[in-house]
């Protein structure tokens, strides 16, 4: 709940995604921003750092979770705990890239290159969380120990990821780097993130609670 709560807070409080200069705008533009929200900004890092970094840790114990209930590791298994090992990966080089921009009072040399760098790895990370949430739903959908409709929120979010693969080719406008897609498309992990650590605070169960465990 905490990993959600944080990267949430730190979207809508302290550096809004929304608020960015746009995708065309010059090193100086972007430059100007920075200068005039530091504070903000590396506030908003450090926020979102520690927020993805428990979402390592939630992956992890949901990992643990679906392998128990497949009676060991399979493909699909393997497949969500490398996404979810990629997708935290690349979005913490993101926020780095995002930190060296923000770190020091005076302009750094390139602001656009950094600025489009940490967008870029934000947007790339779309793919390792399409793998890690459509395995996710694989696997709760055939009989999983957590309830079908987290399964159903990771479907959507597997299917939304895949349009942020858009920004890798649209230059201006909503599908862009530093366009909105960039703040929407990830609120359905947010969600999927919520609605998975409620289930297992109330501890819902799925179709696999009271089938016979296989052994590995």
């Amino acid at each position: 709940m905490v990993g959600f709560a944080l990267p949430g807070l730190a979207a809508i409080f302290l550096a809004p995604v929304w608020d960015f200069p746009a995708t065309d705008s010059s090193a100086e533009s972007i430059s100007a921003y920075v200068r005039d929200h530091l504070d903000e900004l590396r506030a908003g890092v450090l926020v979102n750092s520690i927020g993805v970094t428990l979402w390592g840790v939630f992956g992890a114990g949901i990992w643990l979770r679906l392998r128990r209930a497949e009676g060991g590791e399979t493909l699909w298994s393997a497949c969500f705990i490398a996404g979810v090992i990629s997708l935290v990966t690349l979005l913490l080089a993101g926020f780095t890239a995002f930190l060296v921009l923000a770190y020091r009072e005076a302009p750094v040399s390139d602001a656009r290159l950094l600025y489009d760098l940490a967008f870029g790895l934000l947007a790339m990370s779309a793919l390792p969380t399409a793998v890690a949430l459509g395995a996710y739903a694989r696997l709760t959908f055939k009989g999983g120990d957590l309830p079908t409709w987290t399964a159903a929120l990771a479907a959507v979010g597997a299917a939304a990821h895949l349009l942020l693969l858009l920004s890798f080719v649209v230059g201006s406008g909503f599908f862009s780097l530093e366009g909105d897609v960039i703040a929407v498309i990830p609120a359905t992990l947010f969600f999927w993130v919520l609605g998975t650590g409620v289930a297992l605070l109330r501890g819902d169960e799925g179709g696999n609670a009271n089938r016979p465990r296989q052994t590995a």
